[in-house]
């Protein structure tokens, strides 16, 4: 065999690789249509960041969100007091403003790691276990936390079960138009460590008392943005 053409072969591999690695960061746009992620252009859209503030209470003043070493403080945003903490043996991941229960009042949104629970009703079943594959090497499941003030203090709104798919991100935004936040997630798996890529993002909308699966698109996914365009909102993922 030709010294030239034995080079040339030992290279594919290594093309094939830097190639597959550029289609898979060039970044791609979606909007949803329906129950559908369709391909659109990006031209002209300008990012849309997830809020860090907002009046959280009720009371006309604004709190703002601090994250530091996976703990998140709700602070009061002109005195700096603590308004809430999320408990020590949670690790929050990421945390953004948003109105993802549609009850018209901003809350915190948290993508949370905490111990694993079973579901209460597990522990009485014969055949208990259901959600035992929920949770990855250390005993530790994500979630899906709102927090916000309801009742005289600040409180878990909604807290789901652990997750079947963990996420490696989120982002908050009215995807479809109907004047309502979609809760959209790049999804990986238990048996992977917590770092990109992703492999799968997906759209979630709320039902009344827990969030509904709007469709999921499986592919090779790094990082998640929201783009605002023309009054619309996409998806931008690399």
């Amino acid at each position: 065999m030709p010294a030239n053409l034995r080079r040339a072969l030992l290279l594919l591999p290594a093309a094939i690789l830097l190639a597959a690695l550029w289609v898979a960061l060039s970044p791609a746009a979606w909007q949803l249509h329906g129950d559908r992620l369709l391909a659109a252009s990006p031209a002209g859209a300008t990012p849309h960041l997830l809020p860090q503030q907002a009046d959280l209470d009720g009371n006309g003043s604004p709190e703002c969100l601090s994250l530091r070493q996976r703990r998140l403080s709700i602070l009061d945003c002109a005195g700096g007091e603590t308004q809430w903490q999320s408990p020590a043996g949670w690790r929050v991941w990421q945390a953004g403003v948003g109105d993802l229960n549609r009850d018209g009042q901003p809350e915190a949104v948290l993508l949370v790691w905490r111990p694993f629970q079973p579901w209460s009703v597990d522990r009485v079943m014969p055949h208990g276990g259901r959600i035992d594959s929920h949770q990855n090497f250390w005993r530790q499941s994500c979630h899906v936390i709102l927090i916000g003030f309801g009742g005289g203090r600040w409180r878990e709104l909604w807290a789901g079960s652990a997750l079947a798919r963990p996420l490696l991100a989120f982002a908050a935004a009215d995807l479809d138009g109907d004047g309502w936040q979609e809760l959209a997630v790049l999804e990986t798996d238990y048996r992977l460590l917590q770092v990109p890529p992703a492999a799968g993002l997906a759209v979630w909308e709320w039902n009344g008392f827990g969030f509904d699966l709007v469709t999921r698109r499986p592919g090779v996914y790094f990082d998640l943005r929201v783009l605002q365009a023309d009054g619309s909102y996409l998806l931008e993922t690399h």
